[in-house]
């Protein structure tokens, strides 16, 4: 059943991808246009895709996704664990760059690595002991996890505080295998680091797992109402549209009792 609904997800989240919309709305029209009867459904379809431009590139839906993701999150973390006596830190990888035959980490990860490094900084300040758990394989031949780690350790983390989760494909994969680590080492707190718009999935699968971090969201983004559609608008929507139907699938899955 898991597969079917895995699969079924997919499909659907096709229709959040603007240009696969505008593509398939194409299509329909020319294979209406053989058939003279359909004028007006046509032209209905047609009128629908400039609607559908304009919505999605002139960044109103954007703002009203970006709101739903990250809002709740504007004034979370601060000082919540400040006195937490063994307080971990959980960073999720945010994807790798094959560039030349170097892999680098996507820039989305050094919001995320600089976050984590000022949580980590705070924490030994206040003279407490403090781990950071790297979760992430990736689809390279180096993991995020150990890139990830690499970089902590250029910032002046020591290896010894850092522990790697190399498995993980995906988010639920994510809370799946640290859940495993983190249970084992029976932390005082939990800081979970991610960018904003992916907090909100990234926390209910934590929960699933029987954890209840603390969201320490290390970026946000956003769109702006402009005049005209822009590509700028239209990629961040469909960003944060994924999400939106992610976070859906994590709801659906936990009711039927497949996220286990």
């Amino acid at each position: 059943m898991k597969f079917l609904l895995d699969l079924l997800f997919r499909v659907v989240q096709l229709f959040t991808e603007p240009y696969f919309l505008v593509f398939l709305g194409l299509i329909i029209i020319a294979v209406l246009k053989r058939k003279s009867r359909y004028k007006k459904l046509r032209a209905g379809i047609g009128i629908s895709i400039v609607l559908l431009i304009i919505f999605i590139g002139n960044g109103f839906l954007g703002q009203l996704t970006s709101g739903y993701l990250q809002k709740s999150y504007l004034n979370t973390g601060a000082d919540k664990n400040k006195n937490s006596q063994h307080p971990f830190i959980v960073v999720l990888g945010g994807g790798v760059v094959d560039f030349d035959r170097a892999e680098k980490l996507h820039i989305m990860s050094y919001s995320r690595l600089v976050k984590t490094y000022q949580l980590y900084y705070t924490y030994r300040e206040n003279h407490q002991s403090c781990k950071i758990l790297v979760s992430g394989k990736g689809r390279g031949r180096t993991s995020e996890a150990e890139l990830f780690s690499e970089s902590l350790k250029k910032m002046g983390v020591p290896d010894s505080d850092i522990i790697k989760e190399d498995k993980s494909m995906n988010t639920y994969e994510n809370a799946k295998y640290s859940s495993k680590i983190l249970k084992q080492m029976a932390p005082s707190s939990v800081d979970l680091v991610t960018s904003g718009f992916h907090m909100k999935r990234a926390v209910s699968l934590f929960q699933t797992f029987g954890l209840n971090p603390v969201p320490q969201p290390s970026d946000f983004i956003n769109t702006e109402i402009t005049a005209f559609p822009n590509s700028y608008n239209a990629a961040f929507t469909f960003v944060m549209l994924k999400e939106v139907l992610g976070i859906w699938q994590v709801q659906l899955y936990n009711s039927l009792g497949l996220n286990g």
